[in-house]
């Protein structure tokens, strides 16, 4: 099985608050110092003493903690949720000791700021509600140039704050 320098929390432990979630970040940071920046060295082509490891997941295939969350909760609210998505961008970090954290969120995430809504539904996938079918669908939607993303979505500036 694979180990790691940090403990790991019980399968069903769930961070209930940004606080909560912001001070897990900082214990695994804490727990792994040294090589806290190990990724972004490698990648800038600065010698590192191993090859940095991370890797993009489908977490709910096999982490059962993981589970326990889109069991309970719907796919944007634990993506736009900072407590809950903090903690499901840390479960694989806890579990593997990863060198870098991926995110939880979604690629299409900023399309409601542009007037497209969207979900993603267990067992089908992403769901886009809004219709866009021709020049005057695209008319309708907001101009990306006027959208305020740190306003119209907070919560990716929070965890990426936390996260980093």
């Amino acid at each position: 099985a694979p180990t790691s320098s940090h403990p790991r929390p019980a399968a069903s432990c769930m961070i209930q608050s940004t606080t909560e979630a912001a001070a897990a970040v900082q214990e695994d940071v804490a727990s792994n110092a040294g090589d806290r920046d190990i990724l972004i060295r490698a990648a800038r082509g600065e010698q590192v003493d191993r090859t940095p490891v991370w890797l993009m997941r489908q977490a709910g295939r096999y982490m059962s903690a993981f589970r326990q969350y889109s069991d309970k909760y719907p796919f944007r609210e634990r993506s736009e949720t900072p407590s809950m998505a903090i903690e499901l961008s840390l479960q694989c970090h806890r579990a593997y000791g990863m060198d870098g954290i991926i995110m939880f969120s979604d690629i299409l995430t900023p399309l409601p700021t542009l007037g497209i809504e969207f979900d993603v539904v267990k067992g089908i996938g992403p769901v886009i509600s809004t219709e866009v079918r021709n020049d005057e669908d695209v008319a309708k939607l907001a101009d990306v140039a006027d959208v305020d993303f740190d306003k119209t979505l907070p919560f990716i500036k929070e965890i990426l704050g936390s996260l980093s």
